[in-house]
């Protein structure tokens, strides 16, 4: 392990017990720790105890041969982003200092951003998954551009939270945050809400109002569910993005807005284009820099952190300890395809803090099913006579074709809809379908 990551550039220390480990950890705070649960003097385990909150901003890789999940869970409770059972590769260390090398240049880059705002506060934005890692990054780049943004996800996955993160960690950070959510508003009264309108503009217009551009004026703008916007209202809209201006209803004097427009929506925006029912100008006008949201499904790295948060949040709201998850709730969530994502695993862990007084909650408490017990039988066993790198390659061809055709199956082949369910942008995916040969139906 020393004589790899040396070669990769890396200063490497080495502890041989675990009581020398923290004292070295606390000192010199590293970036990367490999550590293994059976050590002398204090176990892997005992060590993640005693760092505590320092095991939150060092990246600890548990390293063991046992690979049992609930001493994974426990590593990871405790702080610990990863587990590497021996023997492993020199690319799986590898691809752990990656990850290491990708999160320090990101926090680098976002305490530029903190300073540049006077904003300290930490990301809301939880998990530990490449995909997060790449949405934070997007995030670190967009939130200084002087460009409108555009969020697509599913129905969930955080992009109101998002939107304020981006708002943050922006220039405009001193300026209000309004959020609208363009769906709930009778189309009567959306260009009133949007633009604002003076008194007798219509029946019951008794005062003048201001309409969320004005009360936007120096901040942010956060247009939510863009996609559902009448065509009507998309026109008006347009011009008020192209001009800055707006003109409240029943006024003639156009007025100057400063503002930061970010929109969103779940709908797939190039069909709703080619339906005729979005104007692509709009579109392009809207999406000066976009950010894809994966769902939870595609972050399953993410499942237990997002869990044990929500767990310590609703347990410190009650004033009691967290409970524990049993095996079979680990297992139940990580199984669970969570079609309303965050949302969805956030309020069933909190309804079942709330209801259940048990130090431990079982997958029943959370609304789900027990996952069925696993066969004794490896599935890997064919490759195994192969050459590793051969093996490695129709492995992953095999995940990446069972993968998007279930994606292309569940979206009745549309493309657009496939390429949001997995987080892929839609010519990255067209590119693999080519690549494997796949076709939706």
């Amino acid at each position: 392990m020393q004589r790899a990551l040396r070669r990769d550039g890396w200063t490497v220390r080495e502890c041989a017990d675990g009581r020398t480990a923290v004292d070295m950890i606390c000192a010199e705070r590293p970036d990367l720790v490999f550590l293994d649960l059976n050590m002398p003097g204090l176990d892997g385990l005992g060590v993640l105890q005693e760092l505590g909150p320092l095991s939150r901003t060092t990246e600890i890789v548990i390293v063991t041969a046992n690979d049992r999940i609930h001493v994974a869970v426990d590593c990871m409770r405790l702080g610990a982003a990863d587990f590497l059972t021996k023997p492993f590769e020199v690319e799986q260390l590898r691809a752990a200092t990656t990850r290491v090398e990708k999160r320090v240049a990101l926090e680098r880059r976002v305490a530029e951003l903190e300073a540049s705002t006077g904003s300290s506060q930490s990301s809301p934005l939880i998990g530990v998954s490449r995909a997060m890692c790449d949405v934070r990054r997007l995030l670190s780049r967009a939130a200084g551009a002087p460009v409108d943004l555009l969020i697509l996800g599913e129905t969930g996955t955080g992009k109101e939270l998002v939107a304020r993160e981006l708002h943050r960690l922006s220039p405009r950070c001193g300026g209000p945050f309004v959020a609208v959510n363009t769906a709930a508003l009778p189309e009567s009264l959306l260009e009133s809400e949007l633009f604002g309108h003076v008194k007798g503009a219509f029946t019951g217009a008794d005062r003048d109002r201001e309409g969320v551009f004005r009360r936007a004026h120096g901040g942010t703008l956060f247009l939510d569910e863009i996609g559902d916007l009448p065509l009507t209202a998309q026109a008006k809209l347009l011009r008020a993005l192209q001009e800055r201006q707006v003109t409240p209803v029943g006024s003639e004097k156009p007025m100057d807005v400063d503002v930061r427009v970010i929109s969103a929506t779940h709908q797939p925006l190039e069909e709703r284009i080619a339906d005729g029912r979005f104007r692509r100008d709009l579109y392009y006008r809207l999406r000066g820099f976009e950010i894809a949201l994966p769902p939870l499904r595609a972050r399953r790295d993410d499942i237990l952190v997002l869990a044990h948060f929500f767990l310590d949040r609703e347990a410190e709201r009650q004033s009691r300890a967290a409970p524990e998850l049993s095996r079979d709730a680990v297992e139940a969530l990580l199984a669970h395809d969570w079609p309303g994502n965050v949302r969805e695993l956030e309020q069933a862990v909190t309804a079942a803090v709330a209801i259940s007084t048990e130090p431990v909650l079982r997958a029943s408490d959370l609304g789900l099913s027990p996952r069925a017990i696993a066969s004794d039988v490896d599935p890997f066993t064919e490759y195994f006579e192969l050459p590793f790198a051969e093996a490695k390659a129709r492995l992953v061809e095999e995940f990446e074709r069972a993968m998007l055709t279930a994606a292309l199956e569940r979206s009745g082949g549309n493309i657009s809809e496939a390429a949001r369910q997995l987080g892929m942008h839609r010519q990255s995916l067209q590119q693999k379908l080519d690549q494997l040969g796949l076709r939706p139906r």
